[in-house]
């Protein structure tokens, strides 16, 4: 079975207290589906759970740093995180991305020692309003060959364990050009070495249990990555 390590960056919404006087007056967004993945939590410690490999998460809202995106995006930072001095920006830099992208790196080179090859899956949710005819969505690098046919491989994959929902590749999630932490690492592995996917789910699912149950998807997607990777 491929090695796989599974991280989740929107994880929550919390706050460090250094920051909650400054952003005292942005709380309510913070706390909302602006300010983090809700249900991303609970599905990447399920899928880690299952595949029996530690996962690898953030613990900060997105809206003070967003984790996920690459250190030369302006767009990680949002108008409430502009708020604070440079200087804490730099030090939420130093602190939440820099230990992250360190151990996804140390994790990545660890199963490189043992084996041939590694899957990355980065854990998201999003508001159905945004993705109205969408429940899951894989977005990967179609340049990358061994990533590419992984990634077509669950899809298909899904579907037949899945058949209630819409699930589909490479949908639009962000603007062009931006770049991820799964960018950094594909640039410093090969395809057949590294291969990064970001999985996408509806939240819908997880408050409302629509179109299906939380824990009925959550096993159907378990059991299209398995049928995957063995």
């Amino acid at each position: 079975m491929i090695p796989t390590i599974f991280s989740c960056e929107h994880a929550t919404c919390a706050v460090p207290e250094a920051y909650k006087e400054a952003l005292s007056k942005d709380m309510e967004r913070i706390t909302s589906p602006e300010g983090w993945d809700l249900g991303a939590l609970n599905l990447a410690q399920a899928l880690s759970m299952k595949f029996r490999t530690p996962l690898v998460h953030c613990e900060i809202s997105r809206l003070i740093i967003d984790c996920h995106l690459q250190e030369s995006e302006p767009t990680r930072w949002s108008d409430c995180s502009m708020k604070l001095t440079e200087a804490q920006r730099e030090k939420l830099h130093e602190r939440q991305v820099v230990p992250h992208l360190s151990l996804l790196r140390q994790r990545v080179s660890n199963e490189l020692e043992r084996n041939s090859s590694v899957l990355h899956v980065s854990v998201h949710t999003f508001d159905p309003q945004l993705h109205p005819d969408l429940h899951v969505c894989l977005l990967y690098s179609e340049g990358r060959v061994g990533e590419s046919s992984l990634a077509l491989q669950w899809l298909q994959a899904m579907q037949e364990k899945l058949p209630a929902l819409t699930i589909k590749g490479n949908e639009v999630f962000y603007p062009d050009q931006i770049k991820t932490l799964l960018d950094i690492l594909r640039k410093e592995r090969s395809s057949a070495e590294y291969q990064g996917i970001e999985l996408q789910v509806s939240n819908q699912m997880f408050l409302e249990a629509q179109p299906m149950r939380w824990d009925a998807f959550k096993n159907g997607l378990i059991d299209s990555l398995r049928t995957v990777l063995q």
